[in-house]
């Protein structure tokens, strides 16, 4: 494969893994690998295993030693293809798509891989189907180490998934088919497990954590028609909207505690596991955590009735008293509960005793993520108190994209801001070198 071509794959296909991929320059590189992690997390690729001609790729934050197996073996399976000289075109992009699927399994099991990419297959037919006018949910584990005491032909899952009956045996959140690497049933399972408050994966789909670690594999088609991946006691891939998607949750967590003023990892964790969350809810959200010395001037964005805390709605008033806004008259005597108890402060009313003077990272997983649905921001200090909920942000003159988009990015002037599309993507904003908003990470980013 020469370098015009595969630089044409790179940006074709690869970017079905990495949307936001970036081909940095040509390299000479000696390497008997398809991919090389390099120290700077960004990776050396070429198409041909013998050659010493590639190409240097980044993404918005780093790649980890997984992408550059599964890059690995993704080049590596696009190399046979290309091989075939006689193939035509439409073919050969047709069958770049299906070899993904073997990639990642290759990447989650040497032993399994097949199973696991007749698994993958078997569900990816099942979403284009309904049983008795619903969609399908299904999962099965894949076990590296249990074999089966029956291995007949009608106890491998190719024969027992295409009976009709078994479209309703499993839900991929507490009920599961379990398989040996051959592909034979073993046992259907029923997951007792609580949900992990901290498990990371989204919240409906914690139980299956404890079961998935290094020799097991589970694989879920949710109601919504996507294919989930669980290996290693946590989340590795999902398809959706058609693509698929690799999650660097320790890494994205680092990031995000890295960039933020607090020092508690569990704050950085519970901000990330809630935009998980949110990302399948998909009611899209915003999540923006505030430097010390910024609170202020992001105030000035924020309308005093979306404050849920009695600090800030002092702040904010002596902001407004001081500016003579419009409405100073009529708050500039009135305590914080007495604010409240107005009848058009509700909804502020309402979230103040759900919030009961905790910090964000220790409330409930589920609330967490119900409270950042409400429409608008969900706005939190350095400390990790909750500033104000569902608020409409005062968005800068001159500010492109949607009215998330834009609020995410203002609010990004004055620490971390998080925005959860609709679509399921995931983008964290933060200042660069020159005070411009910049992306930091992304996830599931479709565009």
């Amino acid at each position: 494969m020469n370098q015009k071509r595969f630089k044409e794959i790179l940006t074709k296909f690869v970017v079905y893994l990495y949307p936001n991929i970036k081909i940095l320059n040509e390299v000479e590189f000696e390497d008997k690998e398809y991919a090389v992690l390099l120290d700077n997390g960004t990776i050396n690729c070429k198409g041909d295993i013998n050659s010493n001609k590639g190409f240097t790729i980044s993404i918005d934050s780093i790649f980890l030693p997984n992408d550059a197996n599964l890059l690995n073996n993704f080049i590596s399976e696009i190399y046979l293809i290309e091989s075939y000289e006689d193939l035509k075109s439409e073919y050969v992009e047709t069958l770049i798509t299906t070899a993904l699927n073997t990639a990642i399994a290759r990447t989650l099991s040497n032993k399994s891989y097949k199973i696991i990419s007749k698994v993958i297959n078997g569900l990816s037919r099942y979403s284009e189907r309904t049983y008795e006018g619903r969609n399908i949910q299904y999962g099965v584990i894949i076990s590296d180490k249990l074999e089966s005491e029956k291995k007949i032909s009608n106890t491998n899952f190719d024969s027992f998934i295409s009976n009709p009956s078994s479209a309703v045996l499993t839900n991929g959140t507490e009920s599961f088919i379990e398989v040996d690497s051959e592909g034979y049933v073993i046992r259907y399972l029923q997951l007792n497990s609580e949900k992990n408050e901290y498990g990371l994966a989204p919240y409906n789909y914690t139980r299956i954590l404890e079961y998935c670690g290094e020799d097991n594999t589970g694989i879920v088609l949710s109601q919504k028609g996507e294919i989930l991946i669980f290996h290693d006691n946590e989340i590795k891939y999902t398809k959706r909207g058609g693509r698929w998607n690799p999650y660097s949750h320790k890494e994205t967590i680092r990031l995000i505690h890295e960039r933020s003023e607090n020092d508690n990892l569990l704050f950085a964790k519970a901000v990330y596991l809630t935009a998980l969350d949110i990302s399948f809810s998909t009611t899209g959200g915003i999540i923006s955590f505030l430097n010390e010395n910024e609170v202020q001037n992001a105030l000035r964005h924020i309308n005093i009735k979306d404050i849920v805390n009695e600090k800030y709605f002092e702040i904010k008033k002596k902001q407004m008293i001081d500016e003579k806004d419009y409405d100073w008259q009529s708050i500039k005597d009135v305590s914080f509960q007495d604010y409240l108890k107005q009848t058009y402060n509700g909804k502020s009313c309402v979230l103040e005793r759900l919030i009961d003077n905790r910090k964000f990272f220790m409330l409930y997983r589920k609330l967490r993520q119900e409270l950042v649905s409400i429409d608008g921001a969900t706005i939190i200090d350095y400390n990790g108190d909750i500033v104000a909920l569902g608020a409409i942000v005062k968005i800068e003159a001159g500010s492109m994209g949607g009215g998330r988009l834009a609020a995410a990015k203002t609010l990004s002037q004055y620490g971390i801001s998080i925005e959860i599309s609709s679509d399921a993507s995931i983008k964290g904003y933060a200042l660069d070198m020159n005070n411009n908003p910049e992306v930091i990470f992304s996830i599931s980013d479709y565009i």
